[in-house]
């Protein structure tokens, strides 16, 4: 079954009303009919399957049924900060780790990285990239949306380690240090954040501040990725230790 997400004001009488492009991807996408059933997921990540009663071009009408499906979600809260990419390869990235099940992502611009675009296209990246992080939860049958944060800058970034168990830097400087180490005695609950540079990697200085600040840096290995493969790698990797991914725990 196709999953969607809905929000408070789409529940009327009992029933779930998609709209927009929900609605025209059932019904000129899809074809779906009467009768159909879809997996329905509402912002505290209740899902549940649900039968169509009702629909046309514009919207489709869901009757839920009472069983609740199983959670899609990591049983840790691994947020990745990612430095900005040039052009629309961040596009790529939230997708990607979305599906592998990324918990909330913060786009921050560091020292080598391209110049900012202006404040009302920011606006609409982010709006995009939460587009973005909705269609790839959906299809990798998530039962929430990670939540993309607006474009922050470094310190604004710096300010965040404090909120979280552990803060893992992905420097291409460190040769020893790995993730597995990083990683030793993770436990479900634990919220994680996974920072990896935009082109050109991080400044020395935005190293010590990094480290100052209580993160550990980690080393990928002695290949050179770019920034949208390693916030990718960073991701999976972490999810496989944590035994998401059939490894790990």
């Amino acid at each position: 079954m196709n999953r969607f997400f809905f929000s408070p004001d789409q529940l009327n009488d009992g029933f779930i009303i998609l709209t927009g492009e929900d609605a025209r991807h059932l019904s000129r996408v899809l074809r779906a009919s009467v009768g159909d059933r879809v997996e329905l997921c509402d912002d505290g990540g209740c899902c549940r399957s649900a039968v169509i009663v009702a629909l046309d071009r514009s919207r489709v009408i869901c009757r839920p049924e009472e069983d609740r499906l199983p959670s899609g979600e990591a049983s840790v809260y691994v947020t990745l900060a990612f430095g900005l990419p040039k052009g629309d390869k961040a596009d790529l990235t939230v997708q990607k780790v979305t599906e592998l099940g990324v918990a909330s992502l913060i786009p921050f611009y560091s020292g080598r990285t391209v110049p900012r675009p202006a404040a009302h296209k920011e606006m609409g990246r982010q709006e995009r990239w939460q587009r973005i992080a909705r269609s790839a939860a959906a299809q990798s049958r998530r039962s929430r949306v990670p939540p993309v944060a607006p474009v922050c800058s470094w310190r604004e970034l710096l300010a965040l380690f404090a909120g979280y168990h552990r803060v893992i830097l992905f420097y291409e400087g460190e040769r020893k240090n790995t993730l597995k180490a990083a990683l030793a005695g993770l436990s479900a609950g634990e919220k994680v954040l996974l920072v990896t540079g935009p082109e050109g990697g991080f400044t020395a200085a935005e190293t010590r501040e990094a480290l100052d600040k209580g993160a550990a840096a980690v080393t990928l290995g002695p290949r050179v990725l770019r920034a949208e493969t390693a916030a990718v790698t960073a991701v999976a990797l972490t999810l496989y230790e944590a035994g998401e991914m059939g490894g790990g725990r």
